[in-house]
């Protein structure tokens, strides 16, 4: 058996156009097939392969550095696809046109289901006449370096090329990949450091810092520097503030100067949660949250949104919160308040302040909001007291049965009760309270802001 890479009919006529317009040859895929289970021989006329099996964009296309007519082209069948044997290899140009197509030794592709898997690479060689015609193609996309191009081309030499025995690489300046050789001694440590001074009163031991901290300081007074230690030689940290306060062991003549000097905390290369800017330098903070177990300020509003009414066992507003009494609250302030109710309760001035509502005393009942229950309300709108229309019946006289079955009228009649004896209708006396109300416990309600 033979084995053979072609140019199919469409593939020469490519090169002859190309040659002719100067337009180059964009090989962008490959495909590798099984024959229908047979031996394959490759012919001019293919326009694609006797059974096609697997396609995928190229890896790569590259020169010969030997010859510059010669060209590869290569095809990784990653480890995921087999449990087929390669027979036949193709490849196609941009317009999807069969270039070139060759027979290859059978060689079954296995999967992991097999036991056995590993990744395929299928290269196919051709040539022409013209190198300019065909277009070096590799996709940082899509392609993968095979293990044989990683062996012969990534190793030490080619990445850290140059030194000498004992010296070491080190970065030469801070952009990327600016490294150079040098001796171990000519290592250089640099160290920043924050300098405050400050001028002492007749009688001052405590000095407030402004720009250092205790942290690793020296303190240094008319220049000679006093230890850290308890005496009248020595200073120590303030118990009620010992970042930024000192406590000298003695007081000094007025106008001694004092140096604070405390080595720069970040240094050169900063790092994430230094002290002064107050953890908006943590670099994912949705992640330092979940870590915390706690909510950022849109999940509160979510669990209490402005607008919000509670009611609190206790005679002052919470934090976040205001008492629901009607009061005319600036617009500015309370800008997300305004924005979730609006005037509903009130225009305050009608310029820069607004309403809350008065839920004073009062019962809470939900809006209608077209159940037909209590039709035509608005939100926030208020009831009078009131009773369901009914009737009493209010007999009179002795109430002994008459015996017969004629109904008896009370005057002035249009109530009729049967077998009773009646006399003149008596009036029925008030009883109540100065409000109709169920049972209750009275609570602070109040609106989130």
């Amino acid at each position: 058996m033979t084995f053979k890479t072609i140019h199919t009919s469409y593939g020469l006529g490519r090169i002859a156009s190309a040659e002719a317009t100067g337009t180059p040859i964009n090989l962008t895929h490959m495909a590798v097939g099984d024959g229908n289970g047979n031996p394959t021989t490759p012919t001019p006329g293919q326009t694609g392969l006797v059974r096609e099996l697997y396609r995928h964009a190229v890896n790569r296309v590259y020169q010969d550095p030997d010859d510059p007519l010669l060209f590869t082209a290569e095809l990784v069948v990653p480890a995921d696809v087999g449990g087929f044997t390669v027979r036949e290899c193709g490849i196609f140009d941009q317009d999807g046109g069969l270039f070139a197509v060759s027979n290859i030794p059978d060689t079954y592709k296995p999967t992991d289901e097999e036991g056995a898997f590993s990744d395929m690479v299928v290269r196919l060689q051709f040539k022409v006449a013209n190198a300019d015609v065909i277009t070096l193609q590799v996709d940082p996309n899509v392609a993968v370096a095979t293990q044989t191009w990683i062996i012969n081309n990534i190793n030490p030499a080619s990445l850290f090329p140059g030194g000498t025995t004992h010296q070491i690489l080190r970065k030469a300046s801070n952009a990327d990949g600016d490294t150079e050789w040098s001796d171990p001694d000519t290592t250089n440590v640099v160290v920043d450091v924050i300098e405050e001074k400050q001028t002492l009163a007749a009688s001052q031991t405590v000095v407030t810092l402004a720009v250092a901290t205790t942290r690793g300081a020296a303190v240094y007074i008319e220049g000679i520097r006093i230890g850290h230690e308890a005496g009248v030689d020595g200073w120590l940290e303030d118990g009620t503030d010992p970042d930024t306060k000192i406590v000298l062991g003695q007081a000094r003549p007025a106008g001694s100067v004092i140096r604070v000097v405390q080595n720069e905390p970040l240094g050169s290369v900063p790092f994430p949660l230094a002290r002064d800017l107050n953890l908006s330098d943590v670099p994912d903070k949705a992640v330092a949250r979940t870590n915390l177990d706690v909510f950022n300020k849109a999940e509160t509003r979510q669990m209490a949104p402005a607008g919000q009414v509670a009611h609190f066992a206790r005679g002052t507003a919470p934090t976040g919160w205001m008492k629901a009494n009607g009061a005319a609250v600036s617009r500015t302030a309370y800008a997300d308040l305004f924005a979730a109710i609006g005037t509903t309760f009130g225009t305050g001035d009608g310029f820069s302040t607004f309403n809350l509502p008065d839920l004073r005393g009062e019962f809470l009942r939900g809006l209608d909001d077209g159940r037909g229950v209590d039709a035509g309300r608005a939100i926030g709108s208020a009831q009078a007291d009131d009773f369901k229309s009914h009737t009493h019946q209010a007999p009179t006289g002795t109430g002994a049965s008459t015996g017969g079955t004629d109904p008896y009228e009370i005057p002035p009649g249009n109530v009729r009760f049967p077998n009773y004896d009646y006399v003149a209708a008596a009036p029925v006396s008030a009883t109540g309270g100065t409000e109709t109300r169920p049972r209750n416990v009275a609570l602070l309600a109040c609106i989130k802001f």
